[in-house]
């Protein structure tokens, strides 16, 4: 009797499917990012006349710490007596589709961001469009973030507000890690 009314009280139970776990593209993005990083900036030399394509490359090392919102420690090698340190505040929000970054305490820039659901294992390629300033004039930015297991690469292009010209280069992150992966054994 006991079991027909269990069984009884089950029937009339809604059904209810176990939850689905679904990746957590936030946590394995910063989990991707994290640790140490050691490579070159490459930007495009402001000295010279607007034309010119003449580019400049700066030893640069990066720490990233933080999940939602992140630490990016930039130094770079600026010359024999020169070494520069710059604190970035970085925040990816995939709800809002958006980016924002503050360096050195400023107001942050947000960006428009795509690509976040096509990252696996928090690796590949974002997108970021937004408004900012180049050479102290107003201009449109969009960013090319590329994520690999020993790679960051963050492209930055630059053209002046309400332009609908092509992107021109303004400077190129190419980072990676400084110790070698471990290498999985057969």
């Amino acid at each position: 009797m006991r079991a027909l009314l269990l069984s009884a009280a089950l029937a009339v139970l809604p059904f209810q499917s176990p939850p689905i776990s679904s990746p957590q593209p936030l946590p394995e993005l910063a989990a991707a990012l994290h640790g140490n990083w050691v490579g070159v900036l490459e930007y495009r030399d402001y000295s010279e006349p607007a034309g010119s394509t003449k580019r400049v490359d700066l030893p640069t090392w990066l720490t990233i710490s933080g999940d939602a919102a992140q630490n990016w420690h930039y130094i770079y090698d600026d010359g024999p007596t020169k070494t520069v340190q710059e604190d970035d505040s970085v925040v990816f929000d995939p709800a809002k589709q958006a980016f924002s970054e503050a360096s050195n305490g400023k107001a942050a820039h947000v960006y428009r961001m795509s690509g976040f659901d096509s990252l696996k294992a928090g690796r590949g390629t974002l997108q970021m469009v937004g408004s900012g300033t180049d050479s102290g004039k107003p201009s449109e930015i969009h960013m090319v973030m590329t994520v690999r297991r020993n790679l960051l690469e963050i492209l930055e292009e630059v053209r002046p507000a309400g332009s609908t010209e092509a992107y021109a280069f303004r400077h190129l992150y190419r980072m990676v890690r400084p110790q070698a992966p471990a290498v999985p054994t057969p």
